[in-house]
């Protein structure tokens, strides 16, 4: 009889902890958002790679946009840099938008450089924008 007392108090108290609201987990209404939710999203392209023999030097170019329903003031791209195999032979960190505002849909170029001699092909992904 105990047993049985004791699995059906178990049962129900952990039924209790479970619908349970946590006070540090419930939404504030004054702090609740209206409408569209914040979105902060940017894609980068790449639109060239070209490698210039006469100043030993590897251009990539492309643009960045504000795919999102924010502002963007800042965006940071990395540029990996691949030999002919397509073995990453060097990653540079550029600001692609520094200290400005790009709207929702507006795009903006950018450029880097390297000199290693074998870098002949480009690639570039996001890493972080604000």
């Amino acid at each position: 009889m105990f047993a049985v007392v004791l699995i059906i108090g178990t049962l129900v108290f952990r039924a209790y902890d479970l619908n349970r609201t946590d006070p540090d987990t419930t939404a504030d209404p004054a702090v609740e958002i209206q409408g569209e939710a914040r979105s902060t999203q940017v894609s980068a392209t790449l639109t060239e790679c070209n490698r210039n023999e006469s100043n030993n030097r590897t251009r990539a170019k492309g643009y960045i946009t504000n795919t999102g329903n924010v502002d963007l003031h800042y965006v940071t791209v990395k540029v990996l840099w691949l030999n002919n195999s397509g073995l990453v032979v060097e990653a540079d960190e550029t600001y692609a938008l520094n200290d400005k505002i790009l709207t929702p849909g507006q795009s903006k170029t950018f450029t880097a450089d390297t000199t290693r001699m074998t870098a002949v092909e480009c690639n570039v992904e996001t890493i972080d924008w604000w």
